[in-house]
């Protein structure tokens, strides 16, 4: 159950962050070329590692 809380949290996580990282790339994109620039689905893909990489973090701290 533990695992399955850690994968919840990385991938509501990981969007979240997604989705800051994208616009904070939007807007210096703008800023520097004024043209927006970005990477598709960024969102989606930070979601993804974070939901692989809060379960792996987790279950080291919880071994250590």
């Amino acid at each position: 159950m533990r695992t399955f809380i850690a994968i919840v949290v990385g991938l509501i996580g990981g969007f979240v962050l997604g989705i800051a990282l994208s616009s904070m790339i939007g807007i210096i994109s703008m800023t520097f070329f004024h043209e927006p620039m970005g990477i598709k689905f960024l969102s989606y893909y930070s979601a993804i590692i974070c939901a692989i990489i809060v379960p792996v973090l987790d279950y080291q701290s919880r071994k250590s």
